[in-house]
C-alpha cells in the first residue's frame, strides 16, 4: 500500500526478511503481560510505561509533560541497545496505538530510523511468521540497567509539542485545526474516562483514531485515499496547521 511518505510504515514480509539482520531491533510496545505470552521472534519489550511517560507525570501532570525528559529517554535508548545503525520496528496488538506513540516519541527526540509494523501483531500472525514466548529483554528488569552508551544524539524537537497557551491562541485561528482523536463519547462528555473535566477544547473537531485503522484488514492503516476522505469530511486539508490531542 502506497502513501505520500512511505518511510513511516513497514510490511510484515519486509520485517520477516530482515529477522537475521543484526541491526534490526523489534520493539513490542504492548504491556509486558501480553509480550510474555507471545511476541514476534527476537522482539524485546519496553522496560517503561508503553506511553513513554516522564517519571512523576501522574502526580503532577502540569509540571511534568506527558513524555520522558531527555535524560530518561537516553537511558531508555541505551537499555534497548539502539544506536545509529539500528533499524527499529515498533509493533503492538492494540490497533497500532502504542507503536505509533513510540514512533512519535523517537521522532520527537530526533531518531528517524524507526518504522511501525503495519497491522502489528495481528498482521504478523496472519502470515504465520515465527513467534516465541517468555521474556527476551535487552536488559535485566530486576537489576539496574547498565548498557553501553548509544552513539545517537538526543535532541528534543519542541515544534512537535503544543503548550496550553499556544493552544488557546489556535482556537480562533482560521488556518488551524484542533483535532480531538478520542472517542465520540469522550468528545461530547458522555464518558469522562476518569478525568475531572469533560467535553472538548472549544472549536476542536473529532475523529477517533480508530477510524484510521481497518479492522477488516488485520488492523492495518487505511489507504491514503481513505484517510484523505476521512480528513476532508472535517475540512482538514494540507494547507491547515493541525494540532492533535
Amino acid at each position: 500500500m502506497e502513501y505520500t511518505d512511505n518511510s513511516i510504515l513497514i510490511d510484515a514480509k519486509e520485517v520477516f526478511d530482515k529477522l537475521n539482520n543484526q541491526n534490526l531491533i523489534i520493539i513490542d510496545c504492548d504491556v509486558s503481560d501480553l509480550y510474555q505470552r507471545a511476541h514476534i521472534k527476537n522482539a524485546v519489550t519496553l522496560p517503561v510505561h508503553h506511553y513513554i511517560k516522564q517519571s512523576g507525570f501522574e502526580n503532577n501532570p502540569i509540571e511534568n509533560p506527558h513524555i520522558m525528559n531527555k535524560n530518561e529517554f537516553r537511558s531508555l535508548i541505551n537499555s534497548l541497545n539502539i544506536n545509529s545503525k539500528s533499524e527499529i520496528v515498533a509493533y503492538d496488538n492494540s490497533g497500532n496505538l502504542y507503536s505509533s506513540r513510540f514512533w512519535w516519541c523517537l521522532n520527537y527526540f530526533g531518531i528517524k530510523n524507526v518504522k511501525i509494523l503495519n497491522g502489528g501483531w495481528k498482521e504478523w500472525l496472519h502470515h504465520q511468521y515465527p513467534i516465541e514466548s517468555g521474556f527476551n529483554y535487552a536488559f535485566n528488569k530486576t537489576q539496574k540497567i547498565q548498557p553501553s552508551d548509544s552513539d545517537i544524539d538526543i535532541n528534543e524537537n519542541n515544534k512537535l509539542i503544543c503548550k496550553i497557551e499556544d493552544l488557546k491562541n489556535l482556537i480562533d485561528d482560521p488556518k488551524s485545526i484542533i483535532l480531538d482523536t478520542r472517542s465520540l463519547d469522550e468528545y461530547t462528555g458522555a464518558n469522562s474516562r476518569g478525568n475531572k473535566r469533560i467535553g472538548h477544547v472549544p472549536g476542536s473537531v473529532n475523529i477517533e483514531w480508530l477510524e484510521f485503522i481497518d479492522n477488516n484488514n488485520n488492523n492495518k492503516f487505511r489507504s491514503q485515499s481513505e484517510i484523505k476522505n476521512i480528513l476532508q469530511k472535517k475540512n482538514i486539508t494540507p494547507d491547515k496547521k493541525i494540532t492533535t490531542y
